[in-house]
C-alpha cells in the first residue's frame, strides 16, 4: 500500500484537540498541540502499513528529527487522545473508546497498533502468579506448560 505513513499522519492529525493537521513544506503533517512536536510522513513511503515510518520533529524543530515506526507513534497519540477524552469517566469507557478507535485505525491505515490491555485480559496471568505464590515456581511452571500443551 503506497502512502502508508501519510495515512497514519492523517489519522493522528484528526485526534483533536491533542493534534491538528497543517501543511509544512508542501507536506500534510500532524502537530501536537501539547508540545509542538510535528509528525511528518516518511518521504520515501513505499512500505507496507506495518513497516511504515514517520519522522518526528521534537517540538517542531526539524534539526531534532527521529525516525520511528508509524504504528508506534500512532499508538502513543491514540492513548493520549483517549486519556484526554476519558477524564471524569470510568475505565470501561476508556477501554471501549480505545478499542473502537484502534479498529478505526486498522480500517483507515491497514496497520495495527501497540496498545495497553485491559485488566480482564490479564486474568490468566493473574491466576498463574497466584499459583506461583501458593505452590512455588516449579509447580506453577509445570501447570503452565501443561495448560499450554507443552
Amino acid at each position: 500500500m503506497a502512502h502508508s505513513a501519510q495515512c497514519v499522519v492523517s489519522f493522528i492529525a484528526n485526534l483533536s484537540p491533542i493534534y491538528h493537521g497543517e501543511e509544512i513544506l508542501g507536506m500534510h503533517v500532524a502537530r501536537s498541540l501539547m508540545d509542538g512536536t510535528v509528525i511528518v510522513p516518511e518521504p520515501n513511503d513505499e512500505q507496507e502499513p506495518e513497516d511504515a515510518s514517520v519522522i518526528v520533529w521534537c517540538q517542531g524543530d526539524s534539526s531534532r528529527a527521529s525516525e520511528v515506526p508509524a504504528y508506534l507513534m500512532a499508538s502513543n497519540a491514540l492513548v493520549s487522545y483517549v486519556q484526554f477524552h476519558s477524564v471524569g469517566r470510568d475505565a470501561e469507557y476508556a477501554g471501549n473508546l480505545l478499542d473502537d478507535l484502534s479498529k478505526h485505525f486498522i480500517h483507515k491505515t491497514g496497520a495495527t497498533m501497540c496498545l495497553p490491555y485491559r485488566e480482564e485480559e490479564f486474568a490468566f496471568l493473574g491466576k498463574v502468579l497466584k499459583a506461583t505464590e501458593a505452590a512455588g515456581p516449579k509447580i506453577a511452571w509445570e501447570a503452565l506448560k501443561k495448560g499450554l500443551g507443552l
